[in-house]
């Protein structure tokens, strides 16, 4: 079986240090690169053609969410691991609107990245139980109406909500009130029958971004 090719971008040398040989224990993962910000591993994508890339979110320069988009527009096959100490609900988001297909936290005993990235290349899904908490992926995968039930203002509603934009910013970008766009998203929680922002975001990206935007 081939090595798992595997990019990490961490401006912590010690984090990226200290991931190498765990990584690289057990013979399955192969890193072909090790950098310090999102930029460098956009190019370490084009120079190495990795299968993962292992990514913290708040490295200087380029944010971190926009050099996922770009490695997916490069190499869509990669799989995005998040590994952060940070995990809000506004970060979750982000990572599941560019299909991060792992998300797990820098508390987390650090053999949790090895199965992250394992179970990644298996085509599945892989949360921190702190992420897991947020998320409801129990919903994947599944072929759903409900998306027709939505009038044409709640659906851009739900597309900035999936994006992370704050209920202000959606209301300017509408010309509408704050207290309207927080009535589109409860209706928008009714039809869909979910119940928080991160799960909204999971669901459209699952449904709706993924099936306009195939690999």
């Amino acid at each position: 079986m081939s090595q798992i090719r595997t990019v990490i971008a961490d401006d912590h040398d010690l984090i990226r240090s200290a991931l190498i040989p765990i990584l690289e224990d057990g013979g399955r993962i192969k890193v072909v690169s090790s950098v310090g910000n999102a930029a460098d591993a956009i190019d370490a994508t084009v120079d190495h053609a990795p299968d993962v890339v292992v990514m913290d979110i708040q490295m200087p320069g380029l944010d971190c969410f926009h050099a996922a988009e770009e490695i997916r527009r490069i190499q869509p096959d990669v799989r995005i691991v998040i590994l952060s100490g940070d995990y809000n609900d506004r970060y979750i988001e982000s990572a599941l609107r560019v299909d991060a297909r792992a998300y797990v936290t820098k508390a987390d005993p650090i053999d949790h990245v090895v199965k992250a990235i394992e179970t990644v290349m298996r085509g599945k899904r892989y949360f921190s139980p702190s992420v897991q908490e947020r998320v409801n992926s129990d919903r994947v995968g599944q072929v759903t109406p409900l998306f027709n039930k939505l009038s044409d203002r709640e659906r851009a509603t739900l597309r900035y909500l999936a994006e992370g934009w704050s209920k202000k910013e959606i209301a300017n970008e509408l010309h509408v009130s704050v207290k309207t766009i927080e009535k589109h998203t409860q209706s928008i929680m009714d039809k869909l029958e979910v119940h928080d922002r991160v799960r909204l975001s999971l669901w459209y990206v699952d449904y709706i971004y993924k099936s306009d935007n195939p690999d």
